[in-house]
């Protein structure tokens, strides 16, 4: 899959206007002498959806134009990139997926798959008596498994699968469609806000009905309810009560009372494995727990295991009591003569605390190249750096340093592990944020007289960011050479521990499941911690530019090699605002806002990110 972004500023005259329907659209219409509408698929609570061509692949092509509650709420856009950043640049035939998002003024368009032929539960009613046959439908269902499958091994959940969201085509290939693009907890947008307004009915889990957390086996759970569908010609109970069709072979009926078990954990391993089971083949294995099951095991064994160290500490404590009022007393014994005084001891030394980082001290009362700058704002800390000729910030922006500007703002938590202690870097900040923070540290510093004529608080750029992360070298990743890595904060086995459903680096413990504090993040040649690793940092296209030039460096939830490469940007439009998009600062010339001449290490770096 190609991932691409987008931002076009349109004619004044062409724009549509804020909080417009999008009704616009019509058959006909070119955008962006691109991409000519056909027509309209459709319309639903995630926005209108159209059939266009596109000129430049000569391929049909599903647009889908975003409704203003969808794209003002952050969960929402930060729930489409983190999809498409998990499936990075790989695809399935059987999986319609977003392509490009383009960003045009105040409107978000995306732009994916299209999914031709008709929804499967038409098919279905179209067979004898309104229903299907078990030999019709195992082969339909079969690639839909595979590539449910596909998407839940990059750890992405559909949320929402029924039959209106699987085509099947003239080829006969079935495609899923609207992949990953509801809100945890069937949640719907309003007013910009999640609020829970509804089910999807026979197709919703047990446990998302209780308002829990869906996983793969609430989307193989769906899956079952629309094989019992297509085999029925009616959907289950919402409940999940009932038995399956009494025509079908016992296998059959089996593997459907399985897949759709009470229990997350009693349903088969995979999707395909379910539709194996239904066909009449032995499948074996047991699924694991889920991440919140897991979660509630260990509270539940933490709150015991209180309990027994307070109850045996209240035992031991009256036993020790009652052994003190029983013993006998003894008269005190004589003194003894005085003795002559022994040599003192030495006291066995002890073990070495962990380094701490040292804060820097600003000796000067500006900003002096080649010396460390401390801000009178924040206290942010900046180290010289010659061969960029700036400052670059010592550590990523951090929550108390983010939130004397924006005191609303909350970087909340991944799975109920907090990320928004004083020291993680501030996070689910987007482009336009962290542009304004720096703007306004900027003006800050200005007023207190802590800012020379001619420089600026800025975001590094695309460039300026993969030269520090090099930080004077040549190598592949910002540690060097070799795999896995010996700092920064990826996911590890503390993430591993945390979160058993995610993939992480074997072999590899940085002691962090999620965000580490910043001094914590690993220090490179330069002074610089973090970079690299822990938070994906904003940048700007060019040098100075309020143009999104990706995140770049690599996150604290991040396991391949090829994402944790010191050149690998990723980026969309830059209003993604999940828990690993961060920023580090950097105070820089205003009327030498290009890149400086850099080092050699950082001279095959491209000068600025893709298209887009």
């Amino acid at each position: 899959m190609t991932i691409q972004t987008t931002k076009i500023q349109r004619p004044e005259e062409d724009r549509l206007e804020p909080g417009s329907t999008g009704r616009e659209l019509r058959a006909g219409t070119v955008l962006w002498d691109r991409y000519e509408i056909k027509a309209e698929l459709g319309s639903s609570a995630l926005g209108e959806l159209w059939r266009c061509l596109d000129r430049e692949t000569h391929q049909e092509v599903a647009l889908r134009w975003l409704p203003p509650d969808m794209r003002r709420s952050k969960p929402a856009m930060a729930m489409i990139h983190a999809g498409i950043r998990r499936i990075a640049d790989q695809a399935h035939p059987n999986l319609a997926t977003i392509r490009q998002i383009v960003y045009v003024g105040d409107q978000i368009y995306l732009v994916g798959d299209f999914a031709p032929g008709i929804d499967i539960g038409s098919w279905g009613r179209t067979g004898a008596d309104g229903r299907r046959t078990l030999d019709e439908t195992l082969p339909i269902l079969r690639p839909v498994a595979e590539a449910l499958d596909f998407a839940h091994d990059r750890r992405i959940i559909h949320r929402n699968l029924k039959p209106s969201n699987i085509y099947l085509g003239p080829d006969g290939v079935a495609r899923v469609t609207d992949f990953g693009l509801a809100l945890h907890r069937h949640l719907t947008i309003v007013h910009g806000e999640a609020v829970r307004t509804g089910t999807t009915g026979a197709y919703l889990a047990p446990e998302l009905r209780a308002g829990g957390e869906p996983d793969s086996a609430s989307d193989q759970y769906a899956l079952a309810a629309l094989a019992w569908e297509l085999l029925a010609g009616a959907p289950p109970e919402p409940d999940g009560n009932g038995e399956p069709p009494g025509n079908l072979p016992g296998s059959a009926r089996a593997a459907l009372r399985r897949a759709m078990a009470e229990k997350p954990r009693n349903r088969f391993v995979t999707c395909v494995d379910f539709v194996k089971a239904l066909g009449g083949e032995r499948v074996g294995g047991r699924r694991g727990r889920s991440a919140a099951e897991w979660h509630r095991i260990q509270l539940r064994a933490g709150i015991a295991a209180t309990l027994l160290s307070l109850a045996a500490g209240l035992w031991l404590g009256g036993r020790s009591l009652a052994a003190w009022l029983d013993a006998p007393r003894t008269p005190p014994a004589p003194e003894a003569p005085p003795r002559k005084a022994a040599a003192p001891v030495k006291a066995k030394a002890a073990e070495p605390a962990p380094k701490a980082v040292e804060r820097l001290v600003a000796t000067t009362p500006l900003p002096v190249e080649g010396q460390p700058w401390v801000t009178q704002t924040a206290q942010m800390e900046f180290i010289w750096v010659p061969a960029l000729g700036m400052w670059i910030g010592r550590f990523e922006v951090t929550n108390e340093e983010y939130l004397q500007k924006d005191p609303e703002h909350d970087s909340g938590a991944f799975r109920d592990i907090s990320l928004k202690e004083p020291r993680q870097p501030v996070v689910r900040v987007n482009f336009d944020d962290s542009l304004a923070y720096a703007a306004w540290l900027t003006e800050q510093e200005r007023a207190a007289g802590k800012l020379p004529e001619g420089w600026r608080y800025r975001l590094p750029s695309r460039t300026e960011a993969i030269a520090y992360t090099l930080s004077g070298g040549m190598q592949a990743y910002p540690w060097g050479e070799l795999w896995p890595p010996n700092r920064g904060n990826y996911a590890d086995g503390a993430m591993s521990k945390a979160f058993s459903d995610l993939q992480t680096i074997a072999g590899y413990q940085d002691g962090f499941p999620v965000t580490a504090p910043v001094e914590s993040s690993g220090e490179n040649p330069w002074g610089l911690f973090g970079a690299g690793g822990n938070v994906w940092e904003t940048t700007s296209k060019l040098a100075g530019s309020n143009l999104f030039g990706g995140w770049q460096g690599g996150g604290w939830d991040d396991h391949q090699p090829t994402r944790l490469k010191c050149d690998v940007t990723y980026g969309y439009i830059g209003n993604a605002r999940g828990a690993v998009n961060g920023l580090r600062l950097v105070l820089a010339r205003i009327d030498e806002e290009a890149p400086p001449p850099p080092p050699a290490a950082a001279a095959a770096a491209p000068a600025e990110p893709p298209p887009g």
